[in-house]
């Protein structure tokens, strides 16, 4: 219990957060979840829109930890990001179904061939690798991106970057991440990056 109030110590968290600590962003998870959901609910509506609202919420306050003046309380910064995130959904920007729709299952149940699954396991390693060793924002443009299916203009304006920057850097990423996976993985043919 001790170790979660330490955790949740509003000055701490602003100290991790100053000093853009990434587990800042677990701290006010743990911290604030459940508050920032309850918001999310209260100004989505719809409950997988109130989940989507406080990722969305968690990664810009990721991104721009640094950001963080201090002039009010975190809970509030995140709350606002939170509120935000669903305004925007309301006004129709993510709520395109087709933006959900995963095109490939990872983990099939009848899939047991032995040398399968270990290719899987290395390719889903090699991805995890080739993806910390881009930047935090690279990253976070990367996943959007590629992850999310979000496009380049909504991505600038989410980051506030230029489209040309956002290009820019999905571009570079796209091909560390190709050349990344490529070290890991031998013999992985250009294409299937």
């Amino acid at each position: 219990m001790s170790v979660i109030k330490k955790v949740c110590d509003t000055s701490e968290l602003i100290d991790l957060v100053h000093k853009g600590d990434v587990q800042a962003l677990d701290h006010m998870t743990t911290c604030y979840g459940d508050r920032l959901l309850a918001v999310g609910r209260r100004y989505c509506r719809r409950e997988e829109d109130a989940h989507d609202a406080v990722q969305d919420a968690l990664l810009s306050a990721g991104e721009h930890l640094s950001d963080f003046r201090g002039d009010g309380s975190l809970e509030g910064w995140l709350v606002r990001m939170v509120a935000n995130a669903c305004h925007r959904m309301r006004r129709g920007r993510k709520n395109d179904p087709s933006l959900h729709v995963f095109d490939m299952d990872l983990s099939s149940d009848h899939d047991t061939d032995p040398e399968l699954l270990a290719g899987r396991g290395e390719l889903a390693e090699a991805i995890g690798i080739a993806l910390r060793e881009l930047s935090p924002t690279d990253r976070l443009i990367f996943i959007l991106a590629e992850g999310q299916d979000w496009k380049g203009p909504e991505i600038a304006e989410e980051l506030s970057l230029s489209h040309n920057a956002v290009r820019s850097r999905l571009t570079r990423s796209r091909r560390r991440v190709r050349e990344a996976l490529e070290q890991h993985v031998p013999g992985l043919a250009p294409s299937q990056a």
